[in-house]
């Protein structure tokens, strides 16, 4: 099984843009549909002043970015242990970017970010369609009905 936990970051103010239960069960159907059925993983909502030091010390990119995604070890042949930092300050300007809920666009950078914990990729345009494809479905599964099914 895998354990889905919901994190906030300091300079978050407690108000969350998701439903937390909601979500877990979300991100743990996304998991292990994509192979992964052991392990933890977190979900961090952080601000972009935070995540710009992520990305600066882990990616060696200098600014923020709205989604970052770390396996941290390989301990379940079935699974892994990892997090997905999401900055809901890049959500929310995103969100407004592409007229589009701000919820809508925190789930779908959780989705992104779970993904790429499963091993997706995207480093070719034919990668990147198919999982902005496969993405946008599960986005629309979750306001659908709160699963991937």
């Amino acid at each position: 099984m895998v354990d889905v936990n919901i994190l906030i970051g300091d300079e978050i103010d407690g108000n969350l843009p998701v439903n937390s239960e909601s979500l877990k069960k979300y991100a743990s159907e996304i998991l292990a549909d994509n192979g992964i059925t052991a392990g933890e993983y977190n979900i961090v909502y952080i601000g972009d002043e935070y995540m710009a030091e992520l990305n600066r010390l882990y990616k060696n990119r200098l600014g923020t970015t709205d989604v970052l995604s770390f396996n941290l070890d390989n301990d379940h042949p079935e699974g892994v242990n990892g997090e997905v930092y999401i900055s809901l300050d890049k959500a929310r300007e995103q969100a407004h970017e592409l007229g589009v809920p701000f919820e809508e666009e925190v789930v779908r950078l959780i989705t992104h970010g779970l993904l790429h914990s499963a091993g997706k990729v995207h480093d070719t345009e034919e990668e990147y369609n198919a999982m902005r494809e496969k993405t946008e479905k599960l986005v629309k599964s979750f306001f659908a009905s709160g699963s991937v099914k």
